[in-house]
């Protein structure tokens, strides 16, 4: 059985992921795809094969404290392919912005549900967190990237609307957004791209009237897109940490193959960012600054971990006895990992996990 704890201690060199005290699992879910910490203990869940978000104590781990489906808020139609693939969010005051990967089906089918940037409002009714929508959702964004010239985007999105080959699969050449945070100055929203990764730089594109697209429904305005150095890695999820007065950046290889690792980075485009450490083991996905702390949580998408069950007990055909998370029928037998990270300076040591 597997352990609910694992302990142990890292040290990595100069900006330094030490104390990585535990891991812990949280059920319900598998692919964890967005995360923000709420306070030092409630942490907000998208998982990206589905549209709910779900409220877990990092103390108390297990199943949800609560959920909330976005279905209707969404404007899903397509019962055979409700998932709008929400890929990351990030905080503002009392509101949250969401946006999904904005890209195709691995099979390169157009799914309508996938192209949305959206709000929610978070606010508390007797101590216990509420969410309710906030706006109405951006179905257009897609249309002002394909506008902004200097990207070139029309060969990684293809026709809007229509059908491709595999080709353009996010894991292919198509386009695939999977990170998003509001900028240090508070007054852009940068947009994360995990595919493509042009002249092997990662892009952050900043887009300039949220609210306005949000409340008002307003047409995207881009700015110019930033070009980040990340060893020919895309941008899995990034947030602006207040505490450190720095950004955080998982980077990962447009295929899903290889290691994933942690970067920091000063925001300013004539600095690359730094390696803080590299992941063999888990499959980060998100990163969770908490407010005023120097911790950070980082969330694995553990949707293709392998669980043995018996054929009854899982969607797919067994392989040697095991299903992947994702394609459990219980939902109380997914699960995905967190871990919890203080970033310090501790110069001459190095880790990996």
């Amino acid at each position: 059985m597997v352990r609910k704890y694992l302990s142990f201690f890292i040290a990595w060199s100069f900006l330094t992921l030490v104390a990585l005290s535990e891991v812990k699992f949280f059920r319900g879910a598998c692919d964890a795809s967005a995360a923000l910490a709420l306070d030092s203990d409630a942490i907000l869940v998208a998982d990206d094969e589905d549209n709910i978000l779900r409220i877990y104590s990092y103390d108390d781990p297990g199943l949800p404290i609560s959920s909330f489906s976005l279905d209707d808020f969404l404007g899903v139609v397509d019962s055979s392919h409700p998932e709008s693939d929400i890929e990351a969010c990030t905080r503002v005051g009392d509101i949250i912005y969401w946006i999904t990967s904005h890209g195709r089906s691995k099979k390169g089918k157009w799914r309508n549900s996938r192209y949305r940037l959206f709000a929610t409002e978070i606010f508390k009714i007797d101590g216990i967190y509420k969410l309710k929508p906030k706006g109405k959702p951006c179905l257009n964004l897609i249309d002002s990237l394909l506008q902004l010239d200097e990207l070139k985007l029309q060969k990684n999105i293809g026709a809007v609307g229509k059908n491709s080959g595999t080709k353009l699969a996010p894991k292919e050449y198509g386009l695939n957004i999977e990170g998003m945070t509001i900028s240090a100055d508070g007054k852009d929203l940068y947009i994360g791209m995990r595919n493509p990764v042009p002249g092997n730089r990662a892009i952050l594109i900043p887009l300039k009237n949220i609210d306005d697209v949000i409340l008002r429904e307003s047409d995207p305005k881009l700015g110019t897109p930033i070009y980040l150095n990340l060893a020919n890695r895309g941008i899995r999820s990034i947030e602006y940490s207040s505490a450190h007065q720095m950004y955080f950046i998982i980077a990962g290889s447009i295929s899903g193959e290889g290691n994933s690792s942690i970067y920091s980075w000063s925001g300013s485009i004539k600095t690359n960012p730094k390696t803080i450490m590299t992941f063999s083991k888990l499959n980060p996905e998100a990163i969770a600054p908490i407010k005023d702390s120097k911790q950070l949580y980082v969330l694995s998408d553990d949707g293709n971990v392998k669980h043995q069950v018996k054929s009854n007990e899982t969607n797919d055909k067994l392989i040697d006895g095991a299903s992947s998370c994702k394609s459990l029928k219980d939902y109380n037998k997914k699960r995905f990992r967190v871990i919890s990270l203080n970033p310090k300076k501790i110069p001459n040591k190095s880790g990996d996990f």
